[in-house]
């Protein structure tokens, strides 16, 4: 039971930090995440320079922070910080940083736009080691916070999110199709404008065979959904995701 609970926080954790790393023209913006109505986790994101309508080659410079809350943070607490930074013309460079119940985890991952990525620093907190880096299967992957910008950059050029992508974070790999759902019209969240057009995306996370066992809850369907805003320059609004005691509600906060 333990363990699976400890399976239940990382996966939690590696999801939110799939789903929040994007940016937008606001210099700081906040998300709450719920667990029924229990919180679980705050999330900032704040943007080192002004962003551009459409962030080019799918990076920006980002610093990102988050951390449990509510009775989730007394049974683990965690805080973590990262950020993506523009490496020269060569590609980017991914960091995480932070502490899970009081043991330090860091990884540090430089990207490039035509060859696999490089593990230059790798600690986790349950002392598993990073998996060795394959030139053919790694090329062209890109980190999680770089996932959601190049989503968001299609939905502006294309209006659609349907896309499949080669993930790495060191500590697996894996592939994710993100599908469109559907696009509808809604109620608008912002003052100045009555209506808002959202598209409802699905994100498939697919893990290759031979990493199965290095997943929380081997075999089990890992999808989120996530409605992205017109209103918010095709910013994510909502998220939702299934855990084995429930869904995970992330919303935007607009205070």
């Amino acid at each position: 039971m333990e363990s699976k609970k400890n399976n239940l926080i990382s996966l939690l954790a590696g999801l939110i930090f799939l789903c929040l790393s994007l940016t937008v023209e606001s210099s700081e913006f906040n998300y709450d995440f719920y667990w029924t109505y229990i919180p679980v986790a705050k999330l900032s994101i704040s943007l080192n320079k002004p962003s551009h309508k459409r962030i080019e080659n799918g990076y920006s410079d980002i610093d990102l922070s988050i951390s449990t809350e509510g009775p989730l943070k007394i049974y683990r607490n965690y805080t973590s910080k990262g950020y993506i930074k523009k490496n020269g013309n060569i590609g980017w460079n991914y960091h995480l940083s932070g502490m899970d119940r009081g043991q330090p985890e860091e990884k540090f991952i430089t990207f490039f736009h035509d060859k696999a990525p490089e593990i230059k620093k790798f600690i986790d907190d349950l002392g598993v080691s990073p998996i060795t880096v394959d030139k053919s299967l790694d090329r062209y992957s890109v980190d999680p916070y770089t996932l959601l910008i190049r989503v968001v950059n299609q939905l502006m050029s294309e209006k659609t999110c349907q896309n499949t992508y080669r993930i790495m974070d060191g500590k697996r790999r894996y592939t994710v199709n993100v599908n469109l759902i559907k696009k509808e019209n809604s109620i608008s969240v912002m003052k100045n404008s009555n209506e808002d057009i959202t598209y409802k995306c699905e994100f498939a996370l697919i893990e290759l065979e031979e990493e199965k066992k290095k997943w929380p809850f081997n075999r089990r369907n890992r999808s989120m959904d996530i409605w992205f805003s017109k209103d918010l320059d095709y910013f994510p609004i909502r998220f939702k995701f299934q855990t084995p005691i429930g869904s995970v509600v992330g919303n935007y906060n607009f205070e």
